[in-house]
């Protein structure tokens, strides 16, 4: 790697609280709020989903072992490229590298365009002025736009100051959302619930076990952003010991919090059939409302607000040091390895990600959603690639139970993708996933062919 002059390293400014947000920030999405009407409860009903969010974390979790290990003795930015290319040489990092810096930037704007999501179940009609056109049914409004430009250059100016100022902000954002969604859970529970609303435990219209895998198949999707930890693995000012309970913590609250969320919306007002049969236009913003009034429906604003803007600052950061961690191995263009000369952080890579960002609203939530589908992909060859290079560093080091584990990763890596790219699977992505999937392929082997002769033959280590 390259020689760790004082100018040209990070400085080490996170805590482990710091990395424990910047994972449990980056999970935890605006997602965990929707998805529980939208998904969970109409494909798996509420045992179903729980059991599904619960397995999908062990899974998940165990692929974490692979990760902690790899951090403790790769302890770079750059995360699963640096292993992949350590293991199974540049072309393969290339390939990792290339899947995870879309899955990772993808999510920048989604979750920026989100923002004007909540404004649209909250506070209808405030910032959906301006309206411009529609793309694939959905409007585009000049105001939702703005306000989604607003948070990307607030959040690229305050990683440009530091990670010191990014890492304050993180904690501070995920220990907010922590205590809203158990303050939310503990109220509607605490006042009183029907539990026969929770009738039937399935999904009718699928086997128990249908069910269960429908939801797990989601897990690549769901618990994406642990992976956030190895990125900025340059900048801890701690031990890299810690990075294990760190990430099993981060990884396991975060499948607590999405089964608290789907519960409340299960058992909250009404049987959740019927809550779904009568098509409201947001089911856990519905129940929260009839049960805690306008503050209940306040506090999750707050909760979803603060998993919106902890998503976007966990996602710049790690996009952005992965992209420096690719070009100091010249698999991107050089410029994106320069480091600032006060901040010490990779400004061009930042900059780069905030206009691609700028330039992704404008196309609509529906197009870009079709980009983040593809995050479950690029997530789980990322997984794939950590887990098969700790086989064989961990086998080379004699760590045979740490080999145990990574075969166990491997594989449950391989599955996840299965259940994305394989049809009639019940993750199988749709027609337009696979378009975009096709266009960012292409692209990479043209980019390939383009830098392949410098980047092939670089032999700095």
């Amino acid at each position: 790697m390259e020689n760790n002059k004082p100018e040209q390293s990070y400085k080490r400014n996170l805590r482990p609280v710091d990395v424990w947000a910047l994972a449990l920030g980056a999970i935890i999405g605006w997602g965990c709020f929707v998805l529980p009407g939208d998904e969970f409860l109409p494909k798996a009903g509420p045992l179903g989903s729980a059991i599904g969010l619960v397995l999908g974390g062990v899974l998940v979790a165990i692929i974490s072992f692979s990760y902690e290990y790899m951090v403790r003795k790769f302890p770079v930015s750059g995360g699963e490229f640096i292993y992949a290319k350590t293991s199974f040489g540049r072309t393969n990092a290339f390939i990792c590298g290339w899947f995870l810096v879309l899955a990772y930037w993808s999510l920048v704007p989604l979750n920026a365009t989100a923002l004007a999501m909540i404004s649209r179940y909250l506070f209808p009609g405030i910032i959906q002025v301006g309206y411009l056109y529609e793309v694939a049914g959905f409007e585009v409004y000049l105001g939702e736009i703005l306000v989604a430009s607003f948070f990307l250059i607030l959040f690229a100016i305050i990683n440009i100051k530091g990670v010191k100022s990014a890492g304050w902000m993180q904690t501070a954002v995920a220990l907010t959302l922590v205590g809203t969604i158990v303050l939310i859970t503990a109220l509607i529970l605490g006042l009183g619930v029907d539990w026969s609303n929770a009738e039937p435990l399935f999904a009718p219209e699928r086997k128990w076990y249908g069910c269960i895998f429908a939801i797990v198949a989601l897990a690549p999707w769901a618990y994406i952003g642990f992976d956030c930890i190895p990125q900025a693995a340059e900048e801890y000012n701690f031990s890299h010991k810690k990075t294990r309970s760190i990430m099993l913590s981060a990884i396991l609250m975060a499948a607590f919090f999405y089964v608290c969320i789907t519960l409340v919306t299960a058992v909250g007002i009404k049987p959740w059939q019927l809550l779904l049969d009568d098509k409201p236009f947001w089911a856990t913003g519905l129940v929260v409302q009839v049960r805690l009034g306008k503050i209940g429906l306040f506090i999750l604003g707050v909760a979803m607000f603060c998993a919106v803007v902890s998503g976007i600052n966990a996602f710049f950061i790690s996009t952005s040091r992965l992209m420096h961690a690719m070009a100091k191995e010249k698999a991107l263009p050089a410029v994106f390895g320069e480091l600032h000369s006060k901040y010490r952080t990779p400004v061009t890579a930042i900059l780069f990600v905030l206009l691609l960002s700028l330039i992704a609203p404008w196309f609509g939530r529906k197009v870009l959603s079709w980009v983040v589908d593809m995050t479950s992909v690029g997530g789980a060859i990322g997984f794939f690639y950590t887990c098969a290079s700790a086989i064989l560093v961990s086998y080379k080091n004699k760590d045979y139970g740490h080999t145990v584990l990574a075969v166990i990763g491997t594989a449950v890596s391989v599955w996840f993708m299965s259940l994305l790219l394989v049809p009639g699977m019940p993750g199988f992505l749709y027609p337009e996933a696979f378009v975009c999937l096709g266009i960012w392929i292409l692209l990479g082997i043209i980019f390939y062919i383009t830098i392949y002769p410098k980047y092939i033959n670089n032999k700095k280590s």
